[in-house]
């Protein structure tokens, strides 16, 4: 939570035809709960409601129901509705019940387990297949939106009960230049996940959000955060981004470790330019390494190992 912001007060656990379960999580604009719903079919439905904060931008948060509204991607966050009730404005959106990668992340750590490899480049390849269809949307009369995330980050990425990898929080997008969402320049990402022109508050690109996914590929796959290390303060992490000098390990993978380099490269013209010509690495390393899964054995083994799904 955000200095001196306050928690969203629910008068009761009922919240217009939701009934809420408990808090999902916490961000600078809104809260996210769990709540059930009854929907068309008459059927009992659990959903994510994003709830908006006093004092916070009503258009921001529209402008990001509205986005949400524009997409249909199965590697991407779905919107169920946006409404009102009590005087907050609300966004019902899928309920991923296998949590979120940080979470995932934060388990294995505690664990002492390492994170597979195969399970990394997974995860990173279907957030790229989001991200690609993302980058490329287009107005309905055709016009290309150039869409940036611009917070891609661990905390965002979550799992669906069939074992789906899904990008999510549109909150602090852009669609050339202008944002669709309440702030502007690097804070609007995590530091550690945030690109080195994003650290210098320079304008941002598709590949910008190639660097975040890059991040999270060197620290599932290496074992480590490339430039966050442990106790660095936010200045020392800016600093290690904006010069975005990686060694890779000799114990990775000679190709992988190739795709890492380029993914994090400081310099734009030096690193990937889509998510496609990213993925497309990521793809070939994966079947000609033996790193390839399906979504059946990552729903297997998300059950098994750390009993987040039913």
């Amino acid at each position: 939570m955000e200095p001196g912001s306050a928690p969203v007060e629910i008068p009761s656990r009922r919240y217009g035809k939701y009934q809420v379960r408990s808090r999902l999580g916490v961000g600078g604009m809104a809260e996210v709960f769990l709540a059930d719903v009854v929907n068309e079919l008459g059927e009992e439905q659990q959903v994510a409601l994003k709830i908006m904060r006093d004092g916070q931008s009503s258009e921001a948060f529209a402008n990001e129901a509205d986005l949400m509204g524009m997409l249909s991607h199965p590697n991407l966050v779905r919107r169920l509705e946006l409404g009102e009730a009590g005087g907050r404005l609300f966004i019902a959106m899928e309920y991923c019940m296998g949590g979120d990668l940080q979470g995932l992340m934060n388990v294995l750590r505690k664990h002492m387990k390492d994170f597979p490899t195969w399970m990394g480049v997974r995860v990173c390849l279907e957030v790229l297949k989001g991200l690609s269809y993302f980058h490329q949307m287009k107005t309905r009369s055709g016009d290309a939106l150039h869409l940036v995330h611009g917070d891609v980050n661990p905390s965002n990425v979550f799992f669906s009960a069939a074992g789906d990898v899904k990008l999510g929080d549109f909150g602090v997008a852009k669609s050339l230049g202008r944002s669709l969402g309440p702030q502007d320049g690097f804070t609007a990402g995590k530091v550690p996940y945030l690109s080195p022109e994003q650290a210098r508050g320079d304008a941002l690109t598709a590949a910008s959000d190639l660097f975040a996914v890059g991040v999270m590929l060197h620290e599932l796959t290496v074992g480590y955060h490339p430039f966050a290390g442990p106790g660095a303060g936010a200045q020392e992490v800016l600093h290690a981004i904006r010069n975005a000098r990686v060694i890779i390990p000799e114990y990775v993978d000679k190709p992988l470790a190739q795709i890492l380099r380029r993914a994090l490269q400081p310099d734009l013209v030096s690193r990937y330019p889509t998510a496609g010509s990213l993925a497309g690495d990521l793809l070939h390393y994966a079947l000609d390494h033996g790193q390839w899964v399906s979504r059946e054995q990552v729903q297997s083994w998300l059950g098994a190992e750390l009993g987040l799904l039913s």
